[in-house]
């Protein structure tokens, strides 16, 4: 009996002592184990409120999940993005920051940081972050996509170009790429490269109305009228054509031979939109091109009324009364577009109608030579004046002869 009682004794001796320090250990794990899967819980939770517009206990839920557990990038990466939405942009890069310190890999944060540099329009800084994301995710377009409108930001449009190019074969059949190349493409002057890329993504699957906007610009840039044509009709069937696109219609047609089909088009806008010279100076060379001087005459009225420093005006004026005889008038008016433009061929217009006047007035000149109506850098290509002409040219996007 003796015995029993020492044995028991130890037991309650043992039993007083507390846990081991190998079973704390296991404590300590057993607790931080129930933290990272009660906060993967709320994480869930928390994304799911997000996702339905529960912004505020969204926050609530995340900041619960990060409180039981801090180590995790991607709490402090959905906080981020709640805080962005939020439009709360400082305390948004710091949860961003602490989400890439935390997992660098992760492509995400990289992402939105550069959104917020971006909003900042801290150019330099978004494209870093852009790429940084590529780095960390090679397969996202997204990710390439926005480094390459970062490129485009900062006037480094032959990078951008280059990168999209260089892309790998995981994006040759994304739609969005190809419009991205496409509109880089035609602010960079290349129109013929810019539709082809545009319509590149149009087959890919791209039927976007802008992007059927950008295609026929790009078209008709590019002298490419009958496709101009086809996707203007394309564009119909999604929306009713602005003036401006029905100028650019009506310039098509007359390029394509169809004068009075692109007359009567053009016609029919300056009735709609009498006030726009623009539209009057498509008309007029459409009717000079026909040899329809009355309605030159009329157009080029109406221009010198509506915008006097339009050269357009005493352009139309001036070789109408040159075929009428009036070769002091003429000569004055056409001086006169002369003396308020720099375009390459009114200079060589004045130099051969003396000799040759009737010739002279009767072979258009060709609108890109004349029209100082567009604005911006749009480069004026030089044509043979007393050859034949064209009676359609490709704007600018920039022009204001541009749709």
């Amino acid at each position: 009996m003796k015995q029993l009682y020492v044995v028991v004794g130890i037991l309650l001796i043992a039993g007083c002592s507390g846990p081991t320090k190998s079973g704390k250990i296991a404590r300590v794990n057993a607790h931080q184990r129930m933290d990272a899967v009660n906060a993967d819980l709320a994480a869930q939770q928390a994304r799911q409120q997000f996702e339905v517009g529960q912004l505020a206990s969204a926050m609530e839920t995340i900041e619960a999940a990060i409180s039981r557990y801090e180590g995790n990038a991607s709490y402090h990466l959905l906080r981020g993005r709640i805080l962005v939405e939020q439009h709360r942009l400082d305390e948004a890069g710091r949860a961003l920051i602490r989400s890439a310190e935390l997992d660098p890999t992760i492509a995400e944060p990289h992402y939105f940081l550069g959104v917020l540099h971006q909003r900042w329009s801290e150019d330099e800084e978004a494209f870093a972050c852009y790429k940084k994301a590529m780095e960390c995710d090679a397969t996202h377009p997204q990710y390439l996509l926005a480094s390459a409108e970062s490129l485009v930001a900062l006037g480094k449009l032959d990078d951008a170009i280059t990168l999209l190019q260089d892309a790998g074969k995981e994006f040759q059949h994304q739609p969005a790429v190809s419009a991205l190349l496409g509109h880089i493409h035609l602010r960079n002057g290349n129109s013929v490269e810019a539709a082809k890329n545009l319509a590149d993504s149009k087959l890919l699957g791209n039927d976007d109305v802008e992007l059927l906007t950008l295609l026929a610009s790009a078209q008709f840039n590019a002298c490419d009228y009958t496709n101009c044509l086809f996707t203007l009709a394309q564009l119909e069937e999604c929306e009713e054509l602005s003036f401006a696109f029905q100028r650019l219609k009506g310039k098509c047609l007359s390029a394509t031979g169809r004068h009075i089909q692109g007359r009567d088009m053009c016609l029919k806008v300056t009735r709609k939109t009498p006030d726009d010279a623009d539209a009057w100076i498509d008309l007029g060379y459409i009717a000079w091109e026909m040899g329809d001087y009355d309605r030159v005459a009329a157009c080029g009225r109406m221009i010198s009324t509506l915008k006097p420093n339009y050269m357009e005006g005493p352009l139309f004026e001036g070789i109408v009364a040159m075929r009428q005889g009036d070769e002091a008038t003429g000569r004055i008016l056409l001086a006169k577009a002369q003396s308020d433009n720099t375009v390459i061929g009114i200079d060589l217009l004045l130099q051969t109608y003396a000799k040759n006047a009737k010739l002279r007035v009767e072979t258009p000149i060709t609108q890109n030579m004349t029209a100082n109506s567009t604005e911006g850098d749009a480069e004026q290509q030089p044509v043979g004046l007393v050859e034949g002409s064209q009676p359609i040219v490709g704007v600018t996007q920039d022009s204001p002869l541009a749709p």
